[in-house]
């Protein structure tokens, strides 16, 4: 029997060496954060984060620890994103991290042609710049109006949406008539796009166990156009009441948030080593039933957008040792999967995976790995 509720059918200690800080530049730094939203509305996105980077560059030399805790890390964070990635590399991290990101949107072909969505949004005085990689992602280089309260954002003809979250879609690729699980639905910007991507043909099983969160779901679907989803609101670890076999699921994880700082500050304080490894626990009992419930030769996208190793390569070689799963290639631009952290040696076929990292891709943080059930 199933149980959900039917919503809809729609670290390493390291050597730290102090220098003096600008506070100076920092302030700078707060007042252009925290006023971005309505600087938006009068300036260039690029322009803006230009003058961000242009403010961090003029401070003086300074430790990369006495940086991170300027800016509000928690030193945790510092000591395992130097493992990961050196300190000059961390530090251009926690610097982009100050930046903000230029506004992204996804056209809906479900409402709307791509051309006619371009056309009224010009219209307006908004001004977009084409994504090469994807056709459907467009972001705002200029606008007059806020992003998200114009007609054609109410009538489902965008979504707001960073590039780098595109990804996991594509890569699993959708096909029309095929039944497809998203085991961690809300609020809808990945299944309508998989919805999209499927010409609203074939099932999407979309579950969420928020209820608040089942409606801000439903409400996106209903807006984009989606027909060919039912969404439920339950635990996705009891998917196997469906008594179904998937063809393809998607799977993005509940995470701790730390490749998204950029757009939640937050995020520097909030979490613990103790929370992450209770999110680790929490993504290999998912996985492991999704897995459970995807047809052999049936393939899994799992994607967070956490940067730390438990929540990504760990979860996955966890699954590794127990499922019968192989890695698949997938072509995105960004860094392999890591193999070695702290004192623990990983599988080498994790460079499969992939890392985005903010700063090297001007979005968000995600990890991403393919996996095939049964493969032959």
């Amino acid at each position: 029997m199933i149980s959900g509720k039917l919503f809809s059918i729609s670290a390493p200690k390291h050597k730290r060496v102090g220098n003096s800080m600008n506070l100076n530049s920092l302030v700078i730094l707060a007042i252009l954060r925290n006023y971005s939203n309505r600087l938006l509305l009068y300036f260039d996105v690029k322009l803006l984060s230009k003058i961000k980077l242009i403010v961090l560059s003029l401070q003086k030399e300074y430790d990369v620890f006495e940086l991170g805790s300027k800016l509000g890390y928690l030193p945790y964070m510092i000591d395992r994103f130097i493992e990961m990635l050196g300190e000059c590399e961390t530090k251009e991290l926690i610097k982009f991290n100050e930046t903000t990101l230029p506004q992204s949107i996804r056209l809906n072909s479900l409402r709307n042609s791509f051309e006619n969505s371009e056309r009224l949004l010009k219209k307006k005085g908004i001004q977009l710049e084409k994504n090469t990689e994807f056709p459907e992602s467009r972001t705002i280089t200029k606008s007059p109006h806020p992003i998200g309260a114009t007609p054609e954002y109410l009538n489902g003809f965008y979504m707001l949406q960073g590039k780098n979250s595109l990804y996991p879609p594509r890569i699993l690729d959708p096909q029309e008539g095929e039944l497809i699980g998203d085991f961690a639905a809300a609020p809808g910007g990945k299944t309508s796009h998989l919805a999209q991507l499927m010409n609203n043909k074939g099932i999407i099983i979309g579950l969420e166990i928020s209820a608040n969160r089942c409606r801000s779901l439903k409400s996106n679907l209903s807006r984009m156009g989606v027909e060919n989803t039912a969404v439920f609101k339950m635990d996705a670890r009891n998917a196997k009441d469906f008594n179904l076999q998937f063809d393809k699921i998607l799977l993005d994880a509940p995470c701790s948030g730390s490749g998204i700082i950029i757009n939640d500050p937050t995020r520097k304080k909030s979490k613990s080593l103790k929370d992450i490894l209770h999110y680790h626990d929490y993504q290999v009992s998912l996985l492991t039933t999704a897995l459970n419930v995807l047809k052999t030769n049936g393939e899994l996208v799992y994607c967070t957008c956490s940067l730390e190793p438990e929540e990504n390569e760990l979860v996955i070689s966890d699954i590794l040792k127990k499922v019968d799963v192989k890695l698949s290639e997938i072509e995105v631009k960004g860094k392999p999967g890591i193999t070695k952290f702290l004192d623990m040696d990983l599988e080498k076929n994790l460079t499969k995976t992939r890392r985005l990292y903010p700063h090297e891709t001007n979005g968000e943080g995600f990890f991403i790995a393919k996996l095939v059930k049964n493969y032959e």
